[in-house]
Formats: structure tokens, sequence, C-alpha cells
């Protein structure tokens, strides 16, 4: 039994074509139906359909190159709908969070969950019962890979999507690891933690499997590819490098930005665009208890432009600030530095970083600036309107945009679902925000 609690210590869900899922949840007639979505500004392909897999459409494919193909094969198209993606990924990962101790989320579709229950006799069979749960609930497919660790989880995830006849649920335990000649089946550049660079230079170095990367030495992996090369092969032999991280992680930075639905010249305009951004940044900077010591603003426009121009500036606090006031303050600063009339601006965007974290009250210096409490209780409550109201009904007047009035910057959205917002929404475990709601 204790053999057995190891091979099937962690679990990986992952949902199926995520964004195209939660797409048919909320429009049925697309079930069955060929489905892609499309980024910001309609641009690129970002989620496919099983159909559409087959008709060879790439992920990242520009959709001006495949829209007569998509529109002949007769393809739903659909803007990206980050708030309703956000809003089913909570409900999701709150059903699959009552069959587990210990949960991760690790993405927006994806999460790790401890599985080293030892009331579970059946682990393939509770973990059908978790897919089935998340059907009845949310009706999003999803596929659980069972494995010793993080890494043989996600190939047993990737295994169970592509194998029907696993009904979903893969375990990967010691008889699949332990085989050379099953490994040999997995290329090295679908192992979780390899990237593309480290697998060029593993191909370079004749090593192309799973199985030939398990067999490095450790000290030879170090000198090379430092402590993460060798966790990612203990990980591949079975044995946990990376424990599940019940705790949230802490942003080093958070960067909001955007591509414009149309170019910007004039110098209002690009300001009232940065101003958004800013005012949401600082949102979650808020909402993460830190403060940024580093600013940073970036401007550029098209890189198909003759006159392509792009520049950027950094500011750095003299004490750490997250209120939109002193934000935008110098965001103004940054952007007036940069700005040259006459460009044709196509993105521009903020960067917040050098956290400190204020969790736990704020650390003031004997001959620094003066603690504003007053003012951070005061974003603190206008934070907790909006969340009440998951809008910002109060934001500074100077973004503050008539009923009606359209702003030049905004992305286009021609194939945006008209869908309600979904309902009995559980609170708490939203990360993967996209903060729509303050550019509207």
């Amino acid at each position: 039994m204790r053999s057995e609690l190891h091979d099937r210590r962690i679990g990986l869900s992952d949902a199926n074509n995520f964004f195209v899922s939660c797409e048919r949840c909320v429009n049925p007639a697309l079930n069955g139906r060929p489905v892609v979505v499309l980024s910001g500004n309609d641009g690129c392909v970002i989620a496919r359909s099983n159909e559409v897999k087959l008709l060879g459409v790439p992920m990242g494919a520009p959709y001006f190159q495949y829209r007569s193909m998509l529109a002949y094969n007769g393809v739903a198209i659909r803007s990206a709908n980050h708030k309703l993606y956000n809003e089913i990924s909570s409900q999701v990962m709150s059903v699959i969070k009552r069959y587990s101790d210990a949960q991760e989320i690790y993405s927006i579709d994806e999460c790790f969950i401890n599985l080293a229950i030892s009331s579970v006799t059946d682990v393939v069979k509770y973990c059908r019962t978790i897919r089935k749960a998340v059907w009845d609930k949310c009706r999003i497919p999803v596929s659980i890979g069972i494995a010793p660790s993080k890494t043989l989880a996600k190939l047993a995830s990737e295994y169970a999507k592509k194998h029907p006849e696993t009904l979903g649920v893969y375990w990967m335990d010691a008889t699949k690891y332990r085989d050379a000649e099953y490994m040999s089946q997995i290329d090295v550049s679908d192992v979780w933690g390899i990237g593309p660079r480290m697998a060029n230079a593993l191909r370079l170095g004749g090593i192309k499997t799973a199985a030939q990367f398990m067999l490095l030495d450790d000290r030879k992996l170090q000198r090379r590819f430092g402590v993460n090369g060798v966790f990612c092969a203990w990980e591949l032999r079975g044995y946990p490098a990376y424990p599940i991280a019940t705790e949230g992680r802490v942003q080093k930075s958070i960067m909001v930005s955007r591509t414009f639905g149309e170019s910007i010249t004039d110098y209002a305009d690009l300001q009232d665009a940065l101003l958004c951004f800013t005012v949401s940044a600082a949102r979650q900077l808020r909402a993460a208890k830190q403060m940024a010591k580093r600013v940073a603003v970036k401007v550029e426009t098209s890189r198909f432009n003759a006159d392509y121009y792009a520049n950027a500036k950094e500011f750095d606090c003299n004490t750490p600030v997250s209120s939109d006031a002193d934000l935008i303050k110098i965001a103004v600063y940054l952007l007036e530095k940069i700005f040259i009339p006459g460009k044709k601006y196509k993105r521009c965007g903020i960067l917040l970083s050098e956290f400190q974290d204020v969790s736990q009250g704020v650390q003031t210096s004997l001959f620094g600036e003066a603690d504003n409490a007053k003012q951070r209780r005061a974003m603190a409550a206008i934070d907790a309107i909006n969340s009440t109201y998951d809008k910002a009904v109060i934001k500074p007047a100077i973004i503050h945009t008539p009923e009606g009035e359209h702003k030049k910057w905004q992305g286009k959205s021609e194939f945006k679902s008209e869908t309600a917002s979904i309902q009995s929404r559980p609170t708490g475990n939203l990360r993967f925000q996209s903060h729509s709601e303050d550019f509207a």
C-alpha cells in the first residue's frame, strides 16, 4: 500500500481545449461543431477544438491567413472572453478542491492535487468520479494524470487527452516510468521543464528521448543546465522535486499591456490607454498585498511601419507605492519622456516590480516619508466596492469615459460571444485576472 501511495502521490487535472470548452458551455449549439478562439484584436488562434486541429490549423496561426479556409469548413469563430473563462475556471477549481486536501492551481485550466489518500482504494475510479463531478457542475471536460511527481503527472494527463480508451484518466505508475522502452516513446521536448533551447542542446548531445535524459549523470546535468536540470531528471525517475504548493506564489512583477484596435497619434489618447492599464496594475498589486518600488512604461509603434519606434523608461521610487494617484503620477511623468509627436502608436504598457510585502503592515524608515494610512484605507475601500460589483464602478476621474464613447485604443472583438456572467461564482480562486472591466 505504501508503494502504491508513492506512485499515485500527485494528480494533474487539465481541461480539454479549455477556451473552446467554455464557449461550448455557454452556447451548447457549438457542441460537435469546429470552433476556434482568437486572441486580442482577433489576431491569432489561441484555442482550437479537436475538429480544427484535424484541419491542420496550428496554434498561434494568424487569423487572416486561415480566414477563408475556416469559413469554408464551417468553423465557428469566437473572440477571447477572458472574464468568462476566469469565472468558469474558478468553478472548476472549486469542484476539484473538494476531492483533495491539497490543491495547487497551476494555470487557468490546470491544477495539481494530492492523491496519496489512504482511504482511496481505487485511484483511477476516484479520478473518474472527479471528472464526472466537474462535468456535471461545470460542463467542462478534463483529463487527469496520476503519477509520483508533477513532471510525470503532466505526461500522464497528456496521454489521457490523446487516448480515448483511458476514459480521461491515466495512471503512470512504476511499471511505466521505470520502463526504458516506454519512456523512449516520449520526446525530450515534450517533458515539462525542458524548454526549446534546452531540448536543442540535448539533441546536439544525442539525447532525444525522456529515457535517455533520465540516465544522465546528475553532476553533468547540474554543470550544463543547473539545478533545474537535475530536478527534472529526478522527477522523471519518480522522485518528486517539486511539492504541491498550496500557498500561492508571490509575483515578482505585474505587467499590463495591450495592442490597440487602431493606431494612436494623439498624446491624450495614448495617455488614456496607459492610465487605464496603470489603474488595472495597481489594483492587482494591492490584491497581492504588495507595494512597488520600480515602475516602467513602454510605448511601441507597429513593427510593419517604416519609422518603427519603441522606447521604455523606468522610475525608482524612494518609498514603495501602490495607490492609483501615485502610480498615475509616475506613469504620466515617464510617458512624457518617451512620447514623440507624429508617431502611430500601436501598443503601450506598464510594468511594476521590486515589490515589498505589506500583508503584515507597512515598514517605514525613521527619516522616511510618513505612512499614508488614510490613503491606503481609501484604496482598500474602493477595491472592496469594485470587487462587490465585479467591475470598476469607482475609478479616477482622469480615465472616466462618458457612456457611449468609444476609445480608439480598445481592442477589436468582432466575434465575442454574448453571454451572461456565470452565476454563483465561488470566491477566492480567481488568480488569472484580465481586469477587462477596467477598460470598458
